[in-house]
């Protein structure tokens, strides 16, 4: 579907998960990914994780070209901090796959930002349920450094499409 066929009236968007969600609000101010699962149904996110204030963050395997390394994605809301591998060159395109059975990640849509090749980079998405459904699911950029790269919630998404954060 287009953006120019989304009718902006007719979209609700939630700002707090249900409570059924593995996305959880804490003291009323951050929202944590709790679960986070690729196309197979791996968990992402385990208690020897690498540790943001607390909570365990996502693992993924990055690759390009010959580089290949984990790295940990906050888990929380909006927040773009990322630990492990760091050897990318802001604007690099990177494949985001799991760690445990090496399936890549698969895209969602096309972000808005430009990678160092000239090409716009894909939004990648995460699975939050075990159900493996698209309604529940993170999404973030494949380009490092880009400034919208975050986990995003499905909530966030449509908004950001609406107002062009992400393109056909």
């Amino acid at each position: 579907m287009a953006k120019k066929d989304v009718e902006p009236s007719k979209i609700k968007i939630s700002i707090i998960p249900p409570p059924e969600s593995t996305v959880k609000q804490i003291d009323d101010v951050f929202i944590v990914i709790t679960e986070a699962y690729c196309p197979n149904g791996h968990n992402l996110i385990s208690n020897n994780n690498v540790d943001f204030d607390g909570y365990p963050g996502i693992k993924v395997n990055l690759k390009n070209g010959g580089k290949e390394g984990i790295i940990y994605l906050s888990p929380f809301q909006g927040d773009g901090t990322k630990k492990g591998f760091h050897d990318w060159a802001d604007g690099e395109r990177l494949q985001f796959f799991c760690p445990e059975c090496n399936t890549p990640l698969p895209k969602v849509a096309h972000c808005s930002c430009t990678a160092t090749d000239n090409d716009h980079g894909d939004i990648i998405k995460i699975y939050t349920s075990k159900e493996l459904s698209d309604q529940s699911y993170l999404s973030l950029c494949n380009v490092w450094g880009c400034p919208k790269s975050r986990v995003t919630d499905n909530w966030e998404i449509i908004s950001e499409y609406l107002e062009g954060e992400i393109i056909d």
